[in-house]
């Protein structure tokens, strides 16, 4: 009975640390909330950014747009208690963002490791060849440490430990608003205030509190597992 009962908690114990072993790492990733923008137009990006590292606050968010991808426009969505500064660098006689850095104005306005935040920006005009592009992201605390998200899976089968958020790019479709060609600065930033009644809006931040939430649940249950084990272990040998 003590063998049988051994086991049993055992398995119990094991089934808990893979549910919390994924649930903190999928909860943890920066992350877009999966929406595409058009190829070669404009469109609004959100990141996903949870807090993931204890007794610390998160107070600063960096996101570098690769090479090729040369976006003219970009424009921030305010957030209270942090600036937001487009950084721009000129490539082949043209003057391109290079990267997009938002920071808290006081350490009382960073946020913890039970919390998120999303950052979210209007920018184009994308890259009509590619179907994504991966955003690298750092990540800054309030202790000076630093997480950077610039990783990039090899295959499908694989997710490596910091993967770079990555933006979908879809096809524009031929009866929209146009793409933006043949427009100058002024027009292209128009055109991009003009699609934001187009974007879908709706919050998908939901789906990683909801898997931890889930699997705080699936926990509970293993510890009460647990105990009805040890209960049956004790009334068979009384």
């Amino acid at each position: 009975m003590k063998l049988s009962m051994r086991r049993s908690c055992s398995v119990v114990v094991a089934a808990t640390v893979a549910v919390l072993a994924f649930a903190a790492p999928a909860s943890a990733h920066v992350r877009t909330d999966g929406n595409p923008v058009p190829q070669g137009g404009y469109g609004i990006v959100r990141l996903i950014v949870p807090g993931e590292v204890e007794g610390v606050s998160t107070v600063g968010l960096t996101v570098t747009l690769p090479d090729g991808v040369d976006l003219t426009s970009a424009r921030t969505l305010p957030i209270p208690g942090w600036t937001a500064t487009v950084e721009r660098e000129q490539s082949a006689g043209a003057e391109r963002v290079a990267k997009i850095v938002w920071k808290a104005t006081d350490p009382a306005a960073g946020y913890g490791v039970a919390e998120y935040r999303e950052f979210a920006f209007s920018a184009g005009p994308w890259p009509e060849d590619v179907e994504s592009v991966a955003l690298a992201s750092d990540q800054q605390y309030s202790d000076g440490s630093v997480v950077a998200w610039n990783e990039v899976a090899v295959d499908d089968a694989s997710e490596p430990e910091h993967p770079a958020p990555e933006v979908v790019l879809a096809a524009a479709e031929a009866h929209g608003h146009g793409d933006g060609h043949g427009t100058d600065a002024a027009e292209s930033a128009a055109h991009a205030d003009d699609h934001h009644e187009d974007v879908d809006t709706s919050d998908s931040s939901w789906v990683w509190p909801t898997v931890s939430v889930v699997s705080l649940v699936l926990a509970v249950a293993a510890v009460a597992g647990v105990g009805v084990v040890l209960r049956r272990g004790r009334g068979a040998g009384s």
